[in-house]
């Protein structure tokens, strides 16, 4: 692969230019835009993208494409094996899967969605890879009932996710469907009554009932000292 052919742009390309190149290619190529075969090219292309962008961003591995790719009559063989990354053909779907989490760290949530699906196209028992689609989708506005599927799917793969099982329920609720969202949420309480959620979820319950109890002893007391004054009268 030619990261500069891949990127489109030349071999003394600034780091600027490299990185914008590859976010207005990884739009164009951003496979949530197309469907069917379309969207199988769409995949690859954008792996590419990424591949080339972190390869240039590494200055041992960029000077080895420099020396290959510039016409310089440099080296001809195959880039320095003394780098971090390995070649695409070469990566795990675990690496792939890393990629995607350190893009979803750094807030660069188009190019997450990219390399997250391409785990799961890679391995579509990825259970981890369903959540993190699940929190992306969330956080980027996706369809809700895309966000359903890949929660359905991370939890039939895991059990016990009681995480994400909590936010299936949330999301449940928020597309209106109360019976389903109360299902899964007595089935996440019964794998694990203590988890932290549930406890936040009470404690946020009997903050909001306080006021309430408080409410009602004042006007009972109120009302106990208006008896009173009707009993001394009398």
């Amino acid at each position: 692969m030619n990261p500069f052919e891949t990127l489109e742009i030349a071999p003394g390309a600034t780091p600027d230019e490299v990185k914008a190149a590859y976010y207005r290619l990884a739009k164009v190529w951003h496979p949530d835009r197309f469907s069917g075969a379309e969207k199988l090219e769409a995949e690859n292309r954008f792996r590419l993208l990424a591949e080339a962008f972190n390869l240039l961003k590494d200055p041992a591995r960029r000077s080895d494409a420099e020396a290959k790719f510039s016409g310089g009559g440099a080296s001809t063989g195959p880039v320095s094996t003394t780098n971090t990354q390995k070649p695409v053909l070469d990566r795990s779907v675990d690496e792939w899967f890393q990629d995607a989490r350190g893009a979803f760290a750094a807030k660069d949530f188009p190019r997450a969605l990219g390399l997250v699906h391409y785990t799961l196209r890679l391995d579509n028992k990825f259970a981890d890879a369903y959540v993190l689609l699940a929190e992306l989708l969330s956080l980027t506005g996706g369809d809700k009932r895309e966000t359903v599927r890949a929660l359905e799917n991370a939890i039939r793969l895991n059990p016990k996710d009681v995480p994400s099982m909590i936010r299936l329920s949330d999301t449940f609720l928020d597309l209106g469907m109360q019976t389903k969202a109360n299902r899964i949420r007595e089935e996440a309480k019964q794998i694990d009554p203590r988890h932290r959620l549930f406890r936040k979820a009470d404690a946020s319950k009997k903050k909001d009932e306080r006021p309430q109890a408080t409410q009602d002893g004042t006007l009972l007391e109120q009302l106990r000292n208006l008896i009173g004054r009707f009993s001394k009268k009398g």
